[in-house]
């Protein structure tokens, strides 16, 4: 079951780039940056779990740890900040996780989306300034 949600929660990406690449041409990179940065952190600790689990998993498991300590602490932050968890104790309440999470979902999609933003905009500036061949 958990490797059919981190499978998922990969896929996404993917599919808002197929997507908006064929329906939002001039949005594509936009979207896809919002949808991974909003993903990013549950997959970097699904990566993380995966250290165990093959020979691969050395891999993907030192990948995931890596990304964990990069995207987790600023939901963590934002949450002691905004008093949601207190300061200095384990997380182990579900609705800690969510809040976590959530915090992480917007903050990274933001990031990530403003990343696109500007992907798509050199891109577009780069198609508008091609010379015509007429």
């Amino acid at each position: 079951m958990k490797l059919l949600l981190l499978n998922f929660l990969a896929m996404l990406p993917f599919t808002a780039w197929y997507i908006s690449r064929r329906s939002f041409p001039l949005h594509t990179w936009v979207t896809t940056g919002a949808c991974f940065g909003a993903v990013v952190s549950p997959l970097s600790m699904g990566l993380y779990a995966t250290f165990l689990a093959s020979p691969w998993g050395l891999v993907t498991g030192l990948l995931g740890l890596v990304s964990v300590m990069f995207h987790s602490a600023v939901g963590y932050n934002v949450a002691i900040y905004l008093g949601l968890i207190q300061s200095h104790t384990v997380i182990s309440e579900l609705q800690q996780h969510i809040y976590i999470e959530a915090i992480n979902a917007v903050a990274w999609g933001a990031v990530y989306g403003l990343l696109g933003w500007g992907i798509d905009s050199r891109l577009a500036r780069r198609h508008h300034s091609k010379p015509n061949a007429y």
